[in-house]
């Protein structure tokens, strides 16, 4: 009984470091470059940002899932390696029209609120990125769902963090020429360094 407590406990404890490192360290947007032109779409509706996040993380979590429970057969497929982005794109197909006709039947007064946020959530390089990632860095089952919840949660907060400098950065101060997205580029670029920096990496000059 001690041992089955004590794994529980590792479990416990490797999903929530595996959680953490995902939002604060290995962030979507600023450290893999997945989902920026999504985010910069989020960033000019404020109001969107958490119905936005709890759907990216719902389709994040039910793709990686698919990805996870099918990778034992894809990865036995003659040339694998060429068909895997194609049957991603075909799990998120499925998961797209699934939480489509859910969100309709479940809730017709939210419905087309909810739509486009489903269509930027599925259609993003963050979902894409988190299936590959989840296998090549060979996930436990357990390790998913954290995994999943860290690419939601850690996304809200980048979209937070340039939410933040789109109020000062779209200012009379700017000029024209680098106002909106030239100068939204230069300042993910900037915070993308200081993410890089904080998993331990130093530039080279």
């Amino acid at each position: 009984m001690n041992e089955f407590f004590l794994s529980l406990k590792d479990a416990f404890l490797n999903s929530t470091v595996t959680a953490l490192t995902v939002i604060f360290v290995e962030n979507a947007i600023f450290t893999r470059a997945l989902g920026v032109s999504t985010a910069f779409s989020i960033v000019k509706k404020k109001g969107y940002l958490l119905p936005f996040g709890l759907v990216l993380t719902w389709i994040t979590l039910a793709s990686s899932f698919l990805s996870f429970s099918f990778e034992p057969f894809i990865s036995k497929l003659p040339s694998a390696y060429y068909f895997r982005p194609l049957l991603y794109v075909l799990m998120i197909g499925v998961v797209y029209i699934l939480t489509l006709s859910l969100c309709r039947a479940l809730s017709k007064r939210f419905y087309p609120t909810l739509r486009p946020m489903i269509h930027l959530s599925a259609f993003n390089g963050a979902v894409f990125g988190s299936m590959y990632l989840c296998n090549l860095s060979r996930y436990r089952l357990l390790d998913i769902v954290p995994f999943s919840l860290g690419i939601g949660i850690g996304f809200m907060l980048a979209v937070y963090l340039l939410s933040l400098g789109y109020d000062r950065l779209n200012s009379d101060k700017i000029s024209p020429s680098f106002r909106g997205f030239p100068i939204m580029l230069i300042y993910t670029g900037f915070l993308s360094l200081a993410f890089y920096g904080l998993i331990g990496h130093e530039l080279v000059f």
